[in-house]
């Protein structure tokens, strides 16, 4: 199933001016009620998953098999130590009204000089990871529409989420400012990369399997299978991959902003603890189904492509136009949350 451009680049333009939208009348209008409660903070965490978590870890899973579940895995400890590391971290942020990474490191350490090594540091590491999210963003346009060039969504993209970065964060930079719409929004972008993947996970194990007994039956004749899916986890680096996840959980530059920087209650962070990993949880079961079916079905493309592909077998224009958009969702809550912190 394919796509014209115009039918991508309406359907991509119309999503980000609903995130314009979701923002706007959350600022306006959205009782406190609403716009404080702690579900859209939750939500608002999923930032973490990036084009990456969304296309590439079907790739990672199939070379490193259970070891994807570690950029997960890492996150869920840090958070359960929310009482003894993220709170104390809070409370240091609102105390001493830091905004970033740089400005913790340059309070600790007493150094200027140690702040502005973790804005370069941070710079060098955020500049491919955004020309990644835009990487993702057209090759998957290019996919669905295989004769158009992914050239102007790209750079309409790109212009869009740079419009809604300004107005709804970089317009206010102060620290006691809380961006309330840009929570929402991101919070609304979450919840769609959620429910697009878990979406995709039931489709394909029908379209694959015709059930959940059928993918156990595939298993067990595929034992192969299974053995090549957890065997990196006995070999695996697993010590690693968790740690650099755990820091990646509260100090890449985008969580640290919205776990703290747009924290507006301590409790939201406490109902956090058990929230994000319930979050990463079932976004994390969507990845195996979807690489199985992959695999099944004997996809002749890499399985950082498998999302793509699979959902243009369902025949379903609703669905794939879902799956694109909650890759769109992917890169732009990224883009904006990481240009802004």
């Amino acid at each position: 199933m394919t796509f014209s451009i115009i039918s991508l680049s309406l359907g991509a333009v119309a999503y980000l001016l609903l995130l314009f939208l979701v923002a706007y009348t959350t600022e306006r209008w959205l009782p406190e009620r609403y716009s404080h409660h702690p579900a859209l903070y939750v939500l608002s965490l999923g930032v973490y998953a990036t084009t990456w978590s969304y296309y590439g870890s079907v790739g990672f899973a199939a070379d490193q098999g259970i070891l994807f579940l570690t950029i997960y895995l890492g996150v869920t400890l840090a958070f359960i130590l929310t009482p003894v590391l993220l709170l104390p971290l809070l409370r240091l942020v609102r105390s001493h009204q830091l905004t970033s990474v740089a400005d913790l490191f340059a309070f600790r350490f007493d150094s200027q000089a140690a702040g502005t090594l973790v804005t370069v540091l941070a710079l060098m590491g955020i500049l491919p990871y955004i020309a990644l999210q835009i990487r993702g963003v057209a090759e998957a346009t290019q996919a669905l529409a295989p004769d158009a060039s992914p050239m102007p969504i790209a750079i309409g993209f790109c212009i869009l989420v740079t419009v809604f970065a300004i107005i709804f964060g970089a317009r206010h930079v102060t620290p006691r400012e809380k961006h309330v719409g840009l929570t929402a929004a991101i919070a609304f972008e979450s919840f769609v990369k959620l429910l697009a993947l878990l979406l995709l996970a039931v489709v394909v194990i029908r379209l694959a399997f015709g059930s959940l007994g059928g993918l156990e039956n595939w298993l067990q004749a595929n034992p192969e299978q299974l053995r090549e899916f957890y065997r990196p986890g006995l070999e695996g680096p697993w010590g690693s991959l968790l740690l650099i996840a755990f820091a990646a959980g509260f100090l890449l530059p985008r969580q640290f902003h919205m776990m703290f920087t747009e924290n507006l209650q301590p409790r939201a962070l406490l109902t956090a603890g058990w929230g994000f990993p319930l979050f990463l949880l079932l976004l994390s079961l969507a990845i195996p189904p979807i690489l199985w079916a992959g695999q099944a079905l004997q996809l002749d493309i890499s399985p950082d492509y498998f999302v793509i592909s699979l959902v243009q077998l369902s025949n379903s224009p609703t669905l794939v136009m879902l799956i694109y958009l909650g890759g769109i969702s992917a890169a732009s809550a990224m883009i904006i949350v990481e240009t802004l912190a």
